[in-house]
């Protein structure tokens, strides 16, 4: 029901960018914004479900006035709430919940009146975890297994998110910078290569 036009986290970690519209189709036309909710990974329920969200999971809220079919937000780490720790965004997997208000068309789609899930990360580390692997291939001419176990886990992550398989994304992305193992690599947002 919602369309993201843009989802994303600037270069430098310090900003999301979101725009939306509620999608154009005639079972839509009484249908508008109501509320925006973002949680971290780590605090997204298995449910994935926006209504067993609690007040102390979610990092960011805002309820939408009036009959708006379209926003465009700007947000920086110092506009999320006391459950975010951080100053800035790159160490993060964001789920990001979009509700809409009004009356639904007996013709519209089944599920198409549920809050519509998007999720984002910075993709500053996603290169620079590509690049430290492929300067290793430069260097030796060799593919390491972290590469291939790198490659893999991008395809999955990307695999998991466009068929809302989000508990699936959590664990890919989880792997994919080894956060299980090394939760500094990419807090410290390095050269992604070896640390």
């Amino acid at each position: 029901m919602i369309v993201f036009d843009q989802l994303r986290i600037s270069d430098d970690g310090k900003k999301m960018f979101i725009d939306i519209h509620v999608n154009k189709a005639d079972y839509f036309d009484n249908v508008f914004l109501k509320s925006i909710t973002i949680a971290t990974a780590d605090k997204v329920p298995e449910s994935m479900s926006l209504s067993s969200l609690t007040e102390s999971d979610y990092i960011y809220k805002k309820t939408f006035e009036g009959d708006l079919k379209e926003a465009s937000l700007m947000l920086f780490a110092s506009d999320f709430n006391e459950n975010y720790g951080g100053s800035d965004m790159g160490n993060n997997l964001f789920f990001v919940w979009v509700e809409c208000k009004g009356s639904y068309s007996e013709c519209t789609p089944c599920f198409a009146d549920e809050p519509t899930l998007g999720v984002t990360f910075d993709g500053k580390l996603l290169y620079q975890q590509a690049m430290g692997y492929t300067k290793e291939l430069a260097d030796d001419c060799t593919i390491s297994d972290g590469f291939i176990d790198f490659i893999l886990n991008y395809s999955a992550f990307k695999s998991a998110v466009e068929t809302d398989h989000f508990c699936d994304a959590k664990t890919f992305y989880n792997q994919m910078f080894n956060l299980k193992n090394n939760p500094k690599r990419v807090a410290g947002r390095g050269c992604g290569c070896h640390g």
